[in-house]
């Protein structure tokens, strides 16, 4: 299944066609760079659902796996020889090309993403022209290959990616689970069996935040969702603040503003009355 809308660039044959480099026409020496720019897509491990978004990357060798799209994804489809892909991760030393690789857990900033696309519309258009130029091509694809490198944060082989992220799932059951306790980096460390600096590691990469701000932000959740739910009873906001271990109850307010964009006692009043 392929997305609703699809760019195509197709290095291999462009190179083959304008009489360039001699590239291998076997499947399997042929690479395909999914780019998502809209929507998500994901694939299928043995052990678990990879989602793809905007500035994150996926490379296949040979035929890509089944890949499932949403309604409205759109997604920049490039092919490169093997020899291209080869000689620019030869120069970063990053990973082996028998290897299906889901790049940086992060997306990649959207300045960043728009160069790349930026690019890749340049050659677009310079195939559009006509234009057969062997040496031309092959520039452009040694620039695209470096460049599709150089914006990645990380590049990881999927399985190791799928086991961060499922670290990552069961510390956050274990956050969801204790709620209403005090919750400390630490003890986060212990149950997750690392350090505290790979535990930050890996909550910039999941969370997007360091481990004490995820905490508190899951707490500012269930806040929210109290105060908003008309079937739970409560019998103030300084109770449900104090509750989830808020006790500085300006602070508390104010985090809750950032958050949400009103403040606790507009939420509670706000609520659908009790049917």
């Amino acid at each position: 299944m392929r997305p609703a809308t699809e760019h195509r660039l197709d290095f291999c044959w462009l190179l083959a066609a304008a009489g360039g480099e001699r590239m291998a026409t076997d499947a399997s020496e042929q690479y395909e760079v999914l780019v998502p720019v809209q929507g998500r897509c994901q694939y299928r491990t043995e052990d678990a659902t990879v989602t793809l978004e905007p500035g994150q990357v996926f490379i296949s060798a040979g035929i890509s796996p089944e890949l499932a799209y949403s309604a409205d994804c759109v997604v920049w489809s490039v092919l490169l020889p093997g020899a291209v892909l080869r000689e620019s991760c030869a120069q970063t030393g990053w990973f082996k090309l028998s290897e299906c690789v889901r790049f940086n857990s992060n997306p990649c900033p959207l300045d960043e993403l728009d160069h790349l696309l930026s690019l890749l519309r340049l050659v677009a258009t310079e195939t559009a022209s006509g234009s057969r130029q062997g040496a031309l091509f092959s520039h452009y694809a040694h620039v695209v290959a470096n460049k599709l490198l150089s914006i990645l944060q990380r590049n990881q082989p999927a399985s190791h990616e799928c086991a961060h992220t499922r670290l990552f799932e069961r510390v956050e059951r274990h956050i969801e689970s204790r709620i209403k306790q005090d919750i400390t980096v630490e003890q986060l460390a212990q149950f997750a069996g690392l350090s505290q600096r790979s535990l930050y590691q890996l909550f910039r990469q999941h969370g997007r935040m360091s481990p004490r701000n995820f905490i508190r932000h899951k707490k500012l959740e269930h806040v929210y969702a109290t105060l908003m739910d008309p079937a739970v009873r409560v019998a103030s906001v300084t109770a449900v603040a104090l509750d989830y271990g808020f006790t500085h109850l300006g602070r508390f307010a104010e985090l809750y503003k950032a958050s949400f964009g009103t403040l606790p006692s507009e939420s509670l009043k706000a609520r659908l009355p009790r049917k």
